[in-house]
């Protein structure tokens, strides 16, 4: 487990992920909601301790499912990290961005959040000003603990770096084997070099990934003898990155966590 100085919390390697979780950009009215409350349930009981939070994924039903799951998992408040996200999406004003801290606040009956970050586009709609103050003001309430950022530029990330030194957290940003931009273009190395962690959404691309049969993974798979997904997550962890993931299969989670407890593991 990564021991984070900022939180002071033990943070398990790979965090949940809420993309496809009671839905997508809209509610699924679909979706077998029982089943997704007890996968999220099973895997907060493998250890997995850390995972987004938004209103804007499936209108709010991701939340609905996650608050559900964690009142049901025996998992206490000071083990778990509430890492929360706000989109610029259903935001028109940033009045209305700044008031889904308190939702988020009432929906799980706590005094804060681990965590708070405006993805990028919130910066060109918003003045990056009062984003700032907000961060300060929630900083001093102590209604967050830390800040973060998705998918941010450099410019924005050494900017937020200045600005709130050791209350920075996380950057969460797309980095998997097929793309790593976000490592060309410096990201990942700077957040590095600053005690930022690296938070990965879509590590494994929805299985796309192992479907193609990259020789390298197929190579490493068999020689290992782990699963595509198992290499790809192994190399992600052994970079100091959390990846996120969302599943609704045991066997399917069973799997991811997988590379985590043999002696292969960091050898790649």
């Amino acid at each position: 487990m990564i021991i984070n100085d900022l939180l002071r919390k033990e943070i398990f390697p790979l965090g949940i992920g809420a993309w496809g979780l009671g839905g997508f950009a809209e509610k699924d009215l679909n979706i077998d909601y029982k089943a997704q409350i007890e996968a999220v349930v099973y895997m907060i009981s493998k250890g997995m301790n850390l995972t987004e939070v938004n209103l804007w994924n499936s209108e709010g039903q991701s939340v609905e499912i996650l608050n559900k799951a964690y009142n049901l998992s025996g998992i206490t408040r000071d083990e778990l990290v509430i890492h929360q996200a706000i989109y610029n999406h259903r935001n028109p004003k940033f009045k209305d961005a700044k008031n889904e801290l308190n939702q988020i606040l009432e929906i799980f009956e706590t005094d804060y959040v681990d965590a708070l970050e405006f993805n990028s586009a919130c910066y060109k709609q918003y003045d990056k000003s009062e984003i700032f103050d907000f961060y300060h003001e929630a900083l001093d309430s102590r209604k967050i603990k830390s800040v973060s950022v998705t998918n941010a530029s450099l410019e924005l990330l050494k900017e937020l770096c200045k600005e709130f030194g050791d209350k920075m957290f996380a950057h969460e940003l797309t980095y998997n084997f097929e793309i790593r931009a976000n490592e060309d273009l410096g990201l990942t190395k700077f957040a590095e070099e600053n005690s930022i962690l690296n938070i990965v959404y879509q590590p494994l691309r929805r299985n796309r990934t192992a479907k193609r049969n990259w020789p390298l993974l197929v190579e490493l798979a068999e020689k290992y003898g782990k699963t595509q997904n198992q290499i790809i997550l192994n190399w992600l962890v052994s970079k100091s990155f959390l990846p996120l993931f969302k599943s609704q299969s045991k066997s399917h989670i069973d799997e991811n966590l997988g590379h985590l407890n043999s002696k292969w593991m960091q050898r790649i």
